[in-house]
């Protein structure tokens, strides 16, 4: 993997930022713009940089926020199929999860969740929101 400049991350960590601080704000219209831009400003091959896994996250965290699964879904199945994953890397796989359960598409989040709890053997849990590890143990 190829290391972004520091001056190109500050950039899109700065729209992240500021894409957040719109979704507070419930304007959602510029939340997804600025999410859109930081996104945009990662250059191709977009799964071949240091900061791939955080910027994944953050764009399709935002999505998800916004209800935007499908677009979530889109770059999560990229970067799964694309050759820059380790098989200990359960944050994607986790993140699929999370997407499905917030749509409501229960089994398929349990399936996620149960991925991502065997590459980790549970520790996928710890520094998320509660209540997906109480819907995983209560789903089990």
């Amino acid at each position: 993997m190829k290391n972004l400049p520091v001056n190109l991350r500050d950039k899109i960590d700065a729209l992240y930022i500021s894409a957040y601080e719109a979704l507070e704000k419930k304007d959602v219209n510029t939340a997804k713009e600025q999410a859109e831009k930081a996104w945009e400003l990662l250059p191709e091959p977009k799964f071949d940089w240091d900061v791939t896994l955080s910027f994944v996250s953050g764009i399709c965290e935002m999505y998800k926020e916004l209800g935007f699964y499908e677009n979530s879904h889109k770059i999560v199945d990229q970067l799964l199929s694309s050759d820059h994953l380790d098989e200990y890397d359960d944050g994607p796989i986790f993140l699929k999860g999370a997407i499905y359960f917030e749509q409501g598409e229960l089994d398929l989040a349990k399936m996620w969740f149960d991925k991502a709890n065997t590459i980790s053997k549970g520790r996928c849990f710890v520094s998320q929101p509660k209540k997906y590890k109480t819907f995983y143990s209560e789903y089990k």
